[in-house]
């Protein structure tokens, strides 16, 4: 058990949340008073958080495969290529 450093309440190790400071110090809060600093839920930025990296990845590999396409089949798959990685950018991104 763990003490929250702004609420001073007692909190499990696996429900603790660590959190850096206006100094830089780390401090160690609980998830209420993570929702009251960001005003978001801790799950709902974990879930974002977690759909961007998802994101990144997907732009990142419709990349590779738009310059493969450039340089292997032309400008016209590479055309298309860009067409595709702008629609999985968009259709990925959008807020749920």
């Amino acid at each position: 058990m763990v003490k929250c450093a702004r609420c001073g309440r007692s909190i499990e190790e696996k429900n603790a949340l660590k959190h850096k400071g206006e100094d830089g110090e780390y401090e160690v809060i609980c998830q209420d008073c993570f929702r009251e600093a960001t005003g978001v839920n801790y799950q709902t930025f974990a879930y974002r958080r977690e759909n961007a990296k998802m994101t990144l990845i997907a732009v990142l590999f419709c990349l590779a495969a738009t310059v493969y396409a450039f340089v292997t089949k032309g400008i016209l798959y590479g055309s298309l290529g860009i067409v595709l990685t702008i629609l999985v950018y968009l259709f990925a991104s959008k807020k749920r």
